[in-house]
């Protein structure tokens, strides 16, 4: 039996944080990628296989090359279009509301398969689209924590803005904060709170300065979080969620009943 109470994160770190970097952005792998590996920060991108992704698949190998994890983020980023209003951009035959389990299972699996052709990767993480852990609707909608945990190390699960703790993981519904729009200041005081707790924070993005996407964090406040991170590499540790979930596992850390 695991003893919570003498659990370590490697070479003596009081807490872990992993940085994912959703839709398979030009500025991901032009410049995001390269400046995290130069400060020795290894990190998550969840890449959306039909959009961004397959159009350059050599600047994703050269991603992985560098010891970044390469997230799976489905193959058409179907979300939860609920009420029918929301999300406009969304193709009505990729709405959640409408997927059948087989449905979104196969489409993962194929993402999967993708993605190991371009790293050669059999273990990764899920980035859930939109934040949405749940397909179906009415009686019908459920949660699909099941098909994640069959398909993934670990997934993404609410955007609670809550930090993990290795006594109470789930491994297939990881909480998570954005970090969308915020200062270098702000993510610093969050990454502290974990290190109090002892914890695992994990943090999702989008684009990286201005016009890169329509969520985005400033270039000049990410450059100096991430900064920060590498300055504080002997106290906290930055790794992609596949290598923070790996810990966790291997140090006997089972999933919360």
């Amino acid at each position: 039996m695991t003893d919570h109470n003498c659990f370590r994160w490697p070479r003596g770190q009081q807490c872990a944080v992993s940085l994912t970097y959703d839709d398979a952005l030009t500025v991901h792998h032009e410049s995001v990628a390269p400046f995290l590996a130069s400060r020795g920060l290894s990190a998550t991108f969840n890449v959306v296989a039909h959009n961004g992704f397959t159009e350059n698949t050599e600047a994703w190998k050269r991603v992985a090359a560098l010891g970044h994890e390469l997230g799976n983020h489905s193959l058409f980023h179907p979300c939860r279009r609920d009420p029918p209003e929301s999300y406009p951009w969304l193709a009505p035959h990729y709405d959640l509301c409408h997927y059948t389990r087989q449905r979104w299972s196969d489409e993962l699996r194929v993402a999967n398969c993708l993605l190991e052709m371009i790293d050669g990767r059999s273990e990764r993480t899920f980035g859930n689209t939109c934040c949405h852990t749940t397909i179906g609707q009415g009686e019908h909608e459920t949660r699909f924590d099941d098909i994640v945990a069959a398909l993934f190390v670990a997934a993404r699960g609410p955007l609670n803005n809550a930090v993990v703790r290795p006594d109470t993981l789930r491994y297939s519904a990881l909480g998570h904060f954005s970090g969308d729009a915020r200062t270098a200041a702000e993510l610093q005081r969050l990454v502290e709170l974990a290190r109090s707790q002892g914890g695992w924070i994990i943090f999702m993005f989008h684009g990286v300065g201005a016009g890169t996407h329509n969520l985005f964090i400033d270039g000049e406040q990410h450059g100096r979080f991430i900064e920060w991170l590498s300055a504080q590499a002997g106290q906290v540790w930055t790794a992609s969620m596949v290598e923070v979930a790996g810990h966790l596992r291997r140090a006997g850390y089972a999933a919360a009943p």
